[in-house]
C-alpha cells in the first residue's frame, strides 16, 4: 500500500512539474513600434530591431544615435521581447545584467506606462519605443517592421 501511494504521489509531482514548466502561449497582440519624428528611418527589419534591443545596433541609417526605451513589464513587454528580441523576459534581463557587469552597455530606459514612454520618445532625438496601444502619431512616427 505504501509503495502504491509513493508511486502515485511521485507521478502527480512529476506531472505538476511538467505542467508548470510548459510554455504558456503568449496572447497575440498588436505591437506598435515608433520613433521620434526626427528619425530618418521609416522601417526596420526584425533583425535590426532585435539588434537595437540587444545593444548591438546603436545608430540610425543617418548615423544618429539610437536611444531605445521599453515598458518595464506586463503583457505588452513580454510579447515584444518574445516576438522581436526572441528571448524570454528572464533571458532578456539576464542578458542585460551581464552586459552591465562587463561594461558592454546599458539596458533600454524603462517606463511604467505607455503614455510616459510615448512622451519621452516624442521629446528625445533618436528615441525608439513600443506599445500595445496605438500611440499619438502627431507626437511620434510609426515604424514598419519587415
Amino acid at each position: 500500500m505504501n509503495k502504491r501511494i509513493f508511486w502515485l504521489s511521485t507521478v502527480c509531482m512529476a506531472f505538476s512539474a511538467l505542467m508548470m514548466a510548459a510554455p504558456i502561449a503568449a496572447q497575440t497582440e498588436t505591437i506598435y513600434v515608433f520613433t521620434n519624428v526626427n528619425v530618418a528611418d521609416n522601417y526596420l527589419s526584425q533583425a535590426d530591431l532585435q539588434n537595437i534591443y540587444l545593444g548591438k545596433k546603436d545608430k540610425w541609417s543617418n548615423n544618429q544615435a539610437i536611444n531605445f526605451t521599453a515598458l518595464n513589464d506586463g503583457q505588452c513587454y513580454e510579447s515584444f521581447i518574445r516576438q522581436f528580441v526572441e528571448r524570454t523576459p528572464f533571458q532578456f534581463q539576464n542578458y542585460w545584467k551581464k552586459q552591465i557587469f562587463t561594461g558592454k552597455g546599458q539596458p533600454p530606459r524603462g517606463f511604467d506606462s505607455p503614455s510616459e514612454l510615448v512622451d519621452y520618445v516624442s521629446r528625445t532625438s533618436g528615441a525608439i519605443g513600443f506599445s500595445c496601444t496605438p500611440p499619438d502619431t502627431a507626437k511620434v512616427k510609426l515604424l514598419t517592421i519587415k
